[in-house]
Protein backbone atom coordinates (compact mmCIF):
# COMPACT_ATOMS: atom_id res chain seq x y z
CA UNK A 1 0.00 0.00 0.00
CA UNK A 2 1.58 3.19 -1.18
CA UNK A 3 0.17 6.32 0.01
CA UNK A 4 0.58 9.96 -1.26
CA UNK A 5 0.06 12.88 1.56
CA UNK A 6 -0.38 16.26 1.03
CA UNK A 7 -0.30 18.72 4.06
CA UNK A 8 1.55 21.76 4.15
CA UNK A 9 2.01 21.87 7.99
CA UNK A 10 4.63 19.82 8.96
CA UNK A 11 3.72 18.57 12.68
CA UNK A 12 0.42 17.56 10.91
CA UNK A 13 2.53 16.06 8.19
CA UNK A 14 4.56 14.08 10.67
CA UNK A 15 1.60 13.04 12.89
CA UNK A 16 -0.36 11.47 9.77
CA UNK A 17 2.94 9.75 8.46
CA UNK A 18 3.26 8.21 11.63
CA UNK A 19 -0.69 6.93 12.50
CA UNK A 20 -0.27 5.72 9.18
CA UNK A 21 2.93 3.77 9.18
CA UNK A 22 2.09 2.47 12.13
CA UNK A 23 -0.90 0.72 11.49
CA UNK A 24 -0.18 -3.01 9.57
CA UNK A 25 -2.27 -3.89 6.87
CA UNK A 26 -4.44 -7.81 6.57
CA UNK A 27 -1.12 -8.70 4.40
CA UNK A 28 1.25 -7.83 7.74
CA UNK A 29 2.77 -5.54 5.90
CA UNK A 30 2.70 -1.77 7.05
CA UNK A 31 2.09 1.44 4.81
CA UNK A 32 4.46 3.13 2.29
CA UNK A 33 3.86 6.76 3.01
CA UNK A 34 5.34 9.38 0.77
CA UNK A 35 4.38 12.98 2.36
CA UNK A 36 4.33 16.86 0.50
CA UNK A 37 4.50 19.62 1.76
CA UNK A 38 2.80 21.52 -1.62
CA UNK A 39 0.94 20.63 -4.26
CA UNK A 40 3.03 21.11 -7.20
CA UNK A 41 5.48 18.49 -6.14
CA UNK A 42 2.51 15.95 -5.87
CA UNK A 43 1.25 16.99 -9.01
CA UNK A 44 4.95 16.27 -10.67
CA UNK A 45 4.83 12.66 -8.59
CA UNK A 46 1.53 11.85 -9.48
CA UNK A 47 2.41 12.57 -13.61
CA UNK A 48 5.12 9.82 -13.32
CA UNK A 49 4.61 7.46 -10.19
CA UNK A 50 1.82 5.07 -8.73
CA UNK A 51 -0.01 5.45 -5.46
CA UNK A 52 -2.46 3.52 -4.07
CA UNK A 53 -4.46 6.24 -1.76
CA UNK A 54 -4.07 9.63 -1.57
CA UNK A 55 -4.77 12.12 1.49
CA UNK A 56 -5.45 16.03 0.78
CA UNK A 57 -5.55 19.05 2.89
CA UNK A 58 -7.88 21.29 1.26
CA UNK A 59 -5.70 24.44 2.39
CA UNK A 60 -2.34 24.26 1.01
CA UNK A 61 -0.79 27.38 -1.31
CA UNK A 62 -0.25 27.19 -4.65
CA UNK A 63 -2.86 24.06 -6.29
CA UNK A 64 -5.18 23.48 -3.50
CA UNK A 65 -6.52 20.50 -2.26
CA UNK A 66 -9.37 20.14 -3.64
CA UNK A 67 -8.41 21.43 -7.19
CA UNK A 68 -5.45 18.60 -6.32
CA UNK A 69 -8.81 16.54 -5.96
CA UNK A 70 -10.14 17.34 -9.47
CA UNK A 71 -7.37 17.25 -11.42
CA UNK A 72 -6.71 13.50 -9.80
CA UNK A 73 -10.38 12.52 -10.71
CA UNK A 74 -9.80 14.13 -14.08
CA UNK A 75 -6.19 13.11 -15.83
CA UNK A 76 -5.76 9.33 -13.44
CA UNK A 77 -7.72 6.39 -14.90
CA UNK A 78 -8.70 5.19 -13.07
CA UNK A 79 -7.98 7.21 -10.40
CA UNK A 80 -6.92 6.06 -6.85
CA UNK A 81 -9.04 6.61 -3.68
CA UNK A 82 -8.85 10.43 -2.42
CA UNK A 83 -9.42 10.93 1.25
CA UNK A 84 -9.57 15.17 2.41
CA UNK A 85 -8.21 15.67 5.42
CA UNK A 86 -8.81 18.98 6.63
CA UNK A 87 -10.12 21.34 8.83
CA UNK A 88 -12.71 22.70 6.46
CA UNK A 89 -15.88 21.40 8.19
CA UNK A 90 -19.03 23.03 6.62
CA UNK A 91 -21.31 21.07 5.53
CA UNK A 92 -21.18 22.98 1.71
CA UNK A 93 -17.59 21.79 1.87
CA UNK A 94 -18.12 18.08 2.63
CA UNK A 95 -20.82 17.78 -0.34
CA UNK A 96 -18.60 20.29 -2.98
CA UNK A 97 -15.81 17.47 -2.36
CA UNK A 98 -17.61 14.55 -2.23
CA UNK A 99 -19.80 15.49 -5.42
CA UNK A 100 -16.03 16.32 -7.11
CA UNK A 101 -15.21 12.04 -5.99
CA UNK A 102 -13.46 12.44 -2.64
CA UNK A 103 -13.88 8.51 -1.38
CA UNK A 104 -14.31 10.03 2.19
CA UNK A 105 -13.87 13.44 3.86
CA UNK A 106 -11.94 13.57 7.41
CA UNK A 107 -11.85 17.00 9.88
CA UNK A 108 -9.36 18.04 11.17
CA UNK A 109 -7.61 17.40 14.96
CA UNK A 110 -8.00 13.78 13.35
CA UNK A 111 -8.19 10.94 15.61
CA UNK A 112 -5.93 8.21 14.63
CA UNK A 113 -8.29 4.80 15.10
CA UNK A 114 -10.68 6.95 13.03
CA UNK A 115 -8.53 7.78 10.29
CA UNK A 116 -7.57 3.75 10.75
CA UNK A 117 -11.03 2.90 10.35
CA UNK A 118 -12.68 4.99 7.89
CA UNK A 119 -8.97 4.29 5.23
CA UNK A 120 -10.28 0.61 5.96
CA UNK A 121 -13.78 1.06 4.58
CA UNK A 122 -12.73 3.35 1.43
CA UNK A 123 -9.74 1.00 1.08
CA UNK A 124 -12.80 -2.32 1.20
CA UNK A 125 -14.72 -1.38 -1.64
CA UNK A 126 -12.25 -2.27 -3.81
CA UNK A 127 -12.54 -5.69 -3.82
CA UNK A 128 -11.00 -8.55 -5.48
CA UNK A 129 -13.14 -12.20 -5.78
CA UNK A 130 -12.23 -14.35 -3.22
CA UNK A 131 -12.37 -18.27 -3.25
CA UNK A 132 -11.26 -18.14 0.18
CA UNK A 133 -9.46 -15.94 2.62
CA UNK A 134 -5.94 -17.03 0.23
CA UNK A 135 -7.19 -17.53 -2.55
CA UNK A 136 -7.78 -14.89 -5.97
CA UNK A 137 -9.05 -15.37 -8.69
CA UNK A 138 -8.75 -12.98 -12.14
CA UNK A 139 -10.95 -14.54 -14.98
CA UNK A 140 -8.97 -17.77 -15.48
CA UNK A 141 -6.20 -17.15 -13.79
CA UNK A 142 -6.14 -18.34 -9.76
CA UNK A 143 -3.46 -17.00 -7.12
CA UNK A 144 -3.17 -19.21 -3.98
CA UNK A 145 -1.43 -16.02 -1.76
CA UNK A 146 -0.81 -18.81 0.95
CA UNK A 147 1.05 -21.53 -1.65
CA UNK A 148 2.62 -18.71 -3.40
CA UNK A 149 0.85 -20.96 -6.82
CA UNK A 150 -0.86 -19.31 -9.28
CA UNK A 151 -2.73 -21.39 -12.24
CA UNK A 152 -4.26 -20.59 -15.62
CA UNK A 153 -7.34 -22.86 -15.77
CA UNK A 154 -6.96 -24.90 -12.44
CA UNK A 155 -3.37 -26.10 -13.93
CA UNK A 156 -0.26 -24.51 -11.85
CA UNK A 157 2.46 -22.25 -13.31
CA UNK A 158 6.23 -22.73 -12.47
CA UNK A 159 6.56 -19.24 -11.08
CA UNK A 160 9.79 -17.67 -8.98
CA UNK A 161 8.60 -16.07 -5.65
CA UNK A 162 9.47 -13.17 -7.07
CA UNK A 163 7.39 -13.65 -10.40
CA UNK A 164 4.46 -14.21 -8.20
CA UNK A 165 4.54 -11.29 -6.03
CA UNK A 166 5.22 -9.38 -9.32
CA UNK A 167 2.16 -11.11 -10.95
CA UNK A 168 -0.48 -10.57 -8.41
CA UNK A 169 0.83 -7.47 -7.80
CA UNK A 170 -0.20 -6.18 -11.71
CA UNK A 171 -3.64 -8.44 -11.33
CA UNK A 172 -4.47 -6.65 -8.24
CA UNK A 173 -3.76 -3.00 -9.90
CA UNK A 174 -5.10 -4.26 -13.51
CA UNK A 175 -6.55 -1.47 -15.47
CA UNK A 176 -4.05 1.46 -14.40
CA UNK A 177 -0.55 2.08 -14.97
CA UNK A 178 2.23 1.30 -12.31
CA UNK A 179 4.90 3.06 -11.70
CA UNK A 180 8.15 1.28 -12.11
CA UNK A 181 9.09 2.74 -8.88
CA UNK A 182 5.62 1.75 -7.36
CA UNK A 183 6.88 -2.41 -8.53
CA UNK A 184 10.22 -1.45 -7.25
CA UNK A 185 9.58 -0.72 -3.44
CA UNK A 186 6.66 -3.47 -3.52
CA UNK A 187 9.13 -6.55 -4.99
CA UNK A 188 13.03 -5.10 -3.60
CA UNK A 189 14.57 -4.28 -0.87
CA UNK A 190 16.45 -1.43 -0.78
CA UNK A 191 19.97 -3.46 -0.06
CA UNK A 192 19.23 -5.34 -3.52
CA UNK A 193 20.82 -4.15 -6.58
CA UNK A 194 18.31 -3.74 -9.64
CA UNK A 195 18.10 -1.83 -12.65
CA UNK A 196 15.09 -1.60 -15.37
CA UNK A 197 16.62 -4.43 -17.30
CA UNK A 198 15.56 -6.59 -14.30
CA UNK A 199 12.30 -5.20 -14.16
CA UNK A 200 11.88 -5.42 -17.89
CA UNK A 201 13.12 -9.46 -17.60
CA UNK A 202 10.89 -10.20 -15.14
CA UNK A 203 7.78 -8.71 -16.94
CA UNK A 204 8.63 -10.72 -20.02
CA UNK A 205 8.38 -14.02 -17.59
CA UNK A 206 5.21 -13.70 -16.42
CA UNK A 207 3.23 -11.99 -19.69
CA UNK A 208 4.96 -15.36 -21.07
CA UNK A 209 4.39 -18.40 -18.54
CA UNK A 210 1.00 -16.66 -17.52
CA UNK A 211 -0.25 -15.87 -21.27
CA UNK A 212 -1.21 -12.58 -20.58
CA UNK A 213 -1.80 -11.85 -24.35
CA UNK A 214 -5.09 -10.96 -26.35
CA UNK A 215 -5.59 -14.47 -27.29
CA UNK A 216 -6.01 -15.11 -23.81
CA UNK A 217 -7.78 -12.40 -23.27
CA UNK A 218 -4.97 -9.92 -21.27
CA UNK A 219 -2.80 -7.30 -22.62
CA UNK A 220 0.32 -6.27 -20.28
CA UNK A 221 1.58 -3.76 -21.89
CA UNK A 222 4.56 -1.34 -21.41
CA UNK A 223 3.68 2.30 -20.50
CA UNK A 224 6.16 4.47 -22.44
CA UNK A 225 8.29 6.25 -19.48
CA UNK A 226 6.16 5.10 -16.87
CA UNK A 227 5.67 1.70 -16.31
CA UNK A 228 3.29 -1.21 -17.38
CA UNK A 229 -0.26 -1.68 -17.26
CA UNK A 230 -2.22 -5.12 -17.05
CA UNK A 231 -6.03 -4.97 -18.55
CA UNK A 232 -8.56 -7.71 -19.09
CA UNK A 233 -10.12 -7.38 -22.62
CA UNK A 234 -13.27 -9.16 -21.43
CA UNK A 235 -13.59 -5.65 -18.67
CA UNK A 236 -12.62 -3.44 -21.18
CA UNK A 237 -15.18 -4.55 -23.63
CA UNK A 238 -18.26 -4.50 -20.90
CA UNK A 239 -16.83 -1.01 -20.59
CA UNK A 240 -16.71 0.09 -23.81
CA UNK A 241 -20.18 -1.38 -24.74
CA UNK A 242 -22.20 -1.57 -21.69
Amino acid sequence: MRIAILDDEPKELELLRRALESHTLPDRSAPICVVFSNSPELLRRLRRETFDLIILDWQVTQISGFQMLQWIKEHLDPAPPVIMLTSRTAEHDVVKALNAGADEYIGKPFRPAELIARLGNVLRQRTVKKVDETVSVFGNIQFDTQEKVASINGVPVPLTLREFNLALLMFEGQGRPLSRSYLYEHLWTRDEGFCSRTLDTHIYRIRSKLKLISEHGWVLSTVYGYGYRLDSLTVRAAAEHP
